[in-house]
């Protein structure tokens, strides 16, 4: 683990040209995906009536619905990263390119999300929901070693000591999205069209599913909460 070797006065600085990074891809992300759906050439595809306009956007419904799904799933993780570096005070070079490999699962997410509303439509190909459905993985996988790495107390990266039972809520709410959406490709094969609405099931267990560990941790973290040296509060 190589920590930087500027002076610890300007960690503060950079901790905070971090973050704006991140943001600033993920502001970038959820604008792409808008991009991909378009709006319609009436001169091109010969729409002059509202029945007409009216049955182009219903053949296109369900891109609309994946969209609606990724700029989710992108404002879910985006917060997460928000959480989890509320929790930060220091850094370290691993930690710079653990953050960047979860950026570019991220940055994929328009193309995936473009390329399963463009081919998601015919129910006979699977590809394209696999290869979305693997984005989606590999961007919780990220999470994942990007929560793992920042809370564990050997690094010394928190503004405070925290329970393992936040360690474990951290993780459980970093598996939500890729298990649902493994468990929507596999339904996929069965019931093409339910599958697509699986994905609806995720704020559903975020929010109300983890209740019981939430206050699990809320009560180890009251036992153990520790300041660790150095840090500060605001």
């Amino acid at each position: 683990m190589h920590h930087p070797r500027h002076d610890v006065s300007r960690t503060q600085f950079q901790l905070e040209r971090f973050t704006f990074f991140t943001d600033g891809v993920f502001a970038i992300c959820i604008t792409l995906l808008i991009i991909e759906i378009k709006v319609p050439n009436r001169e091109e595809l010969g729409i002059f009536t509202d029945a007409g306009l009216w049955k182009y956007l219903s053949h296109t419904a369900q891109g609309f619905f994946g969209f609606l799904i990724s700029f989710g799933i992108i404002g879910h993780y985006w917060s997460v990263h928000l959480r989890i570096f509320g929790y930060a005070i220091n850094y370290t070079t691993a930690l710079v390119w653990i953050n960047l490999g979860f950026l570019f699962s991220v940055v994929l997410l328009p193309f995936s999300s473009g390329l399963l509303g463009e081919y998601g439509s015919d129910t006979t190909m699977f590809l394209p929901y696999a290869i979305y459905v693997a984005n989606m993985c590999l961007t919780g996988a990220m999470n994942i070693w990007l929560w793992l790495y920042i809370s564990s107390p050997e690094r010394n990266l928190l503004t405070h000591k925290i329970s393992r039972a936040r360690i474990e809520l951290g993780l459980y709410r970093s598996l939500v999205v890729p298990v649902i959406f493994i468990l929507a490709l596999i339904i996929s094969f069965f019931l093409p069209v339910v599958s697509r609405f699986i994905p609806v099931l995720i704020p559903v267990i975020l929010h109300w599913g983890m209740k019981g560990l939430e206050r699990k941790a809320d009560k180890k973290d009251k036992d153990e909460i520790q300041i660790v040296p150095g840090a500060s509060f605001h």
